[in-house]
């Protein structure tokens, strides 16, 4: 990783991402979803230009898998590393914010880069959480959209409870519920082979 000029740190939640630049010291957050991640890339080629640069985020399980496997997909160059050595190497540190985490996140990966090795997918376990992952997202969304539909309808309607459309959205609304439910404990099936990979 020694060749490389620029790093970007980020600190990964549930929702966003906070990213950092080193060399260029600027800082953005992103959506923890693929458009998010599309931003992202699109970001750094503009503040990097025609730098080399590579990635580097800790191992946060659910959350930063999915970016995991959308780099990889990319072919971008990505480390992620345990939340242990991290910690470890950013010693004691006063205040706490995701910009922050971010910032630690980028100068580790820079002042280690000659040390650090690209991270990949590991298996087949990881590309099939992948697309379980992608499935709940857009069930989720889908679910969103059908209940800010029904939430309209009940304004405008005299009885919701028995209106036709309301009963045939709560169904839809309650057969996705169910099916995200399926999708988590799969997710969590899989995750649990991942234990010993990620508490390393």
């Amino acid at each position: 990783m020694k060749n490389y000029e620029e790093v970007v740190g980020i600190d990964v939640s549930k929702k966003t991402l906070d990213a950092y630049c080193h060399q260029a010291q600027v800082h953005k957050v992103f959506t923890n979803e693929v458009v998010g991640y599309k931003s992202l890339l699109k970001w750094v080629l503009k503040v990097a230009k025609d730098s080399k640069v590579f990635y580097c985020f800790e191992n946060t399980g659910y959350y930063s898998l999915k970016l995991a496997l959308y780099l990889h997909g990319q072919s971008v160059v990505y480390v992620e590393e345990s939340p242990l050595k991290i910690k470890r190497c950013s010693g004691i540190v006063k205040e706490k914010t995701d910009r922050i985490d971010a910032i630690l996140l980028a100068r580790y990966a820079w002042l280690y880069r000659e040390e650090l090795k690209p991270s990949t997918v590991k298996s087949m376990s990881h590309l099939e959480l992948g697309r379980w992952l992608a499935l709940r997202d857009q069930l989720v969304r889908n679910n969103a959209g059908l209940k800010g539909t029904l939430k309209e309808m009940k304004v405008l309607l005299s009885s919701s409870s028995t209106d036709v459309g309301c009963l045939s959205l709560k169904r839809s609304i309650d057969y996705l519920e169910k099916q995200v439910k399926s999708i988590e404990t799969r997710i969590k099936d899989i995750l649990y082979q991942f234990k010993p990979i990620m508490s390393q």
